[in-house]
């Protein structure tokens, strides 16, 4: 059985995906976007999940 992503990972690897190849109205000049920042904390909180229970 194989266990399936839940959608905000989904939606946040589409934002990190959109972000590689164009900005959004939330990008600064600077480069930073708060939207991108939780995207890859949601990703990285979602990897720590999945290595405290086995999942691979």
């Amino acid at each position: 059985m194989t266990r399936e992503v839940p959608l905000l990972v989904e939606l946040a690897w589409c934002c990190l995906e959109c972000h590689r190849y164009e900005r959004c109205e939330k990008c600064t000049d600077s480069g930073f976007c708060s939207a991108l920042e939780a995207a890859r904390t949601r990703i990285r909180a979602w990897r720590r999940y999945r290595s405290v229970f086995g999942w691979r």
